[in-house]
């Protein structure tokens, strides 16, 4: 205990005195029937503020010495406040304070973020919110903007032997994403992603403006599910939650009524349009490889002698091997360039310029011929000729399930052996087999049927 001598002890606070008196307490005590004057020591802590007088009493010295250091540093921080405070509240404020000062944060930081976190919570307690994170939010361990991920995937997709086709399909649907959610993929979150997909529309070959059916939506849902789930295996989103795109509905798709070419409509087409496209168009049509795959196609996947077509793995859209019968009337239609060597596209280098040419050619002929017509007639007529549907499923490159979904139409082995029967004319002509470097050194030389 400080000597009588030392008091009052004063502590300044700026221009402020802060002093402690020591004020000893005379209490009468009666006992075995006598009353005697009993002294307790006793400290008051005085200090003006605004005028006024405060003080306030203590048993102990070391009590009275840390409420004038108390009142000291919230003298120097002008914390009206807490001068103002006392009793429990005095309490609970210091308590907070101390607090405060263990987490490095000051007062009023902490509680407006704690209020904010609460809000956005709801009833969720802000330490089961902390467990939550101990268990998922930890195994975050970069935090990457969309674009970065997209790279990371593309990048992935190509180290990893994804079919050309495949990864120009994802490195499209997903250059879309990255430009509409520049930020970081931990922002993104479903009801964004859903809206977005609402509004997705495409341009048609004159650049008008396009709906996207549901089915061509739930394609681009799926790459950016892709996307997120490769953020999640990578560290860019939680481990074992749910990711924001996976919530995402896909849309139901009404597996539409696809339209297939009559026996009459191939004949005319194969008749009437330019020799130059006559292999394309036939090999398509009667043997039902994807446009994709046909302008990777090399005429030294033919073999003639066997009647098969081999269509490697870096060929297919699936990245599976596979085999074709090549059906008596391809043979006929190939005749002309069975010894030819290199692509047997030489004149396209994307699925569109190849489109294009045979839509403009076969619209002079007045027949509609889509993108997709062409495999749709023949495995729809392959599988009324062989009435197998998982063969037809082996050599066409789909599942089963796919091919009873989407392309099976209604016809009959009649039609189908019509469809395999459609020959060359007799009148056909000759077709130079000497193979060029460049189309347009080719020489091609046709006679037009007469009516």
């Amino acid at each position: 205990m400080a000597r009588r001598s030392q008091f009052p002890i004063t502590i300044k606070a700026g221009g402020t005195a802060i002093k402690i008196y020591r004020s000893p307490q005379r209490v009468k005590v009666a006992a075995a029937g006598r009353t005697k004057v009993v002294t307790y020591d006793s400290f008051v802590v005085v200090h003006y503020r605004g005028g006024t007088r405060h003080r306030q009493r203590f048993s102990e010295l070391a009590l009275a010495q840390a409420e004038a250091a108390r009142i000291r540093a919230l003298l120097l921080n002008e914390d009206a406040v807490g001068l103002q405070l006392t009793g429990k509240d005095l309490l609970v404020y210091s308590q907070a304070v101390a607090d405060a000062q263990l987490a490095g944060v000051p007062l009023d930081q902490l509680t407006k973020e704690y209020v904010a976190a609460k809000k956005q919570l709801g009833g969720v307690s802000l330490a089961e919110a902390v467990r939550f994170y101990e268990r998922h939010g930890r195994s975050v361990k970069a935090d990457k903007l969309i674009p970065e991920v997209v790279e990371e995937l593309m990048a992935g997709l190509r180290a990893d032997n994804k079919s050309d086709y495949h990864i120009n399909d994802m490195k499209r649907r997903l250059g879309v994403f990255a430009e509409a959610f520049p930020g970081r993929i931990l922002g993104a979150d479903t009801t964004a992603i859903t809206e977005w997909l609402r509004n997705l529309k495409g341009e048609d070959s004159e650049g008008k403006e396009l709906e996207f059916a549901p089915k061509t939506r739930n394609h681009y849902r799926n790459a950016v599910v892709q996307l997120f789930n490769f953020a999640r295996d990578h560290g860019y989103l939680p481990k074992g939650m749910p990711t924001e795109a996976e919530a995402v509905k896909a849309l139901t798709v009404v597996p539409p009524e696809n339209a297939i070419f009559t026996v009459e409509a191939m004949t005319k087409l194969l008749a009437g349009v330019p020799e130059w496209l006559v292999p394309s168009l036939a090999i398509k049509a009667f043997s039902g490889v994807r446009t994709e795959e046909l302008l990777r196609m090399e005429w030294g996947a033919f073999n003639f002698e066997t009647k098969h077509i081999t269509l490697n793995a870096d060929v297919t859209k699936t990245r599976q091997r596979r085999l074709i019968p090549i059906s008596d009337n391809l043979v006929a239609w190939l005749a002309p360039y069975r010894h030819k060597t290199g692509r047997i596209c030489e004149r396209w280098g994307r699925p569109q310029a190849f489109v294009q040419a045979f839509e403009r050619a076969s619209q002079q002929l007045g027949i509609e011929a889509g993108a997709n017509r062409f495999r749709n007639s023949y495995i729809s007529y392959r599988v009324a000729v062989t009435h197998d549907v998982q063969r037809v499923a082996l050599e066409s490159g789909n599942s089963p399930r796919v091919i009873q979904r989407e392309y099976l139409e209604l016809a009959t082995e009649a039609d189908g052996k019509r469809w395999f029967g459609i020959l060359p004319p007799a009148d056909r002509p000759n077709v130079t087999t000497e193979h060029h470097a460049k189309p347009k050194q080719r020489t091609i030389i046709r006679k037009r049927r007469t009516a």
